[in-house]
């Protein structure tokens, strides 16, 4: 389903389903980021579920914008919980799948995204009053060697507004892409 109005990389709360006939395969960049082969398969044929809270900025008690997120695998045990703050500052969590991990986060305007950021896709330009139009995401495997970038934006697919991720992740010389497109499905309150 189509983004609602109102919903924005500004304004992102509610609950999204990754829809797997638009969405890339996401097997070479699991492979790049070390997952066994056994769980790919696994994921390959799970569905994913993002709960999105976002809490925008009122300092000094929340100095930069929360979204907060519950990701929902099913089957596979999978699930994780995780705050996003765009901050830029780097910050260390464990997810279930990639293990230990340096994660941070940022808006950014048009003007910082570059066409490998978004695969060459047109998102959708900034609103008259702000001129932030993505989230970047970049995360990194600890003692791994891998770091993917996840750029967080909205995109118009079959005349639908969607909500997508565009994913690069390197790996030494390696290199793969892979774009994620959200179905809505709710509120989240």
């Amino acid at each position: 389903m189509a983004a609602p109005e109102g919903t924005s990389i500004l304004n992102i709360t509610g609950t999204w389903s990754l829809s797997s006939s638009l969405s890339d395969d996401l097997g070479p960049t699991f492979m790049a980021q070390n997952i066994p082969w056994i769980i790919r398969r696994v994921i390959s044929y799970a569905s994913l579920e993002l709960k999105m809270i976002q809490k925008a900025a009122e300092p000094p008690e929340r100095p930069a914008t929360v979204i907060d997120v519950i990701q929902t695998v099913r089957p596979g045990g999978f699930d994780s919980e995780n705050s996003y703050i765009l901050d830029g500052e780097t910050r260390t969590d464990k997810v279930p799948i990639f293990g230990a991990m340096s994660m941070k986060a940022v808006y950014v305007p048009m003007a910082e995204v570059s066409t490998e950021d978004i695969m060459g896709q047109v998102i959708e330009q900034p609103s008259a009053t702000d001129d932030r139009v993505a989230i970047k995401e970049m995360t990194e495997g600890v003692n791994t060697g891998w770091k993917t970038t996840a750029l967080w934006a909205f995109q118009e697919i079959d005349g639908e507004r969607r909500f997508c991720k565009y994913c690069t992740t390197t790996k030494g010389e390696e290199k793969v892409q892979a774009r994620l497109v959200y179905d809505y499905k709710a509120t989240s309150e």
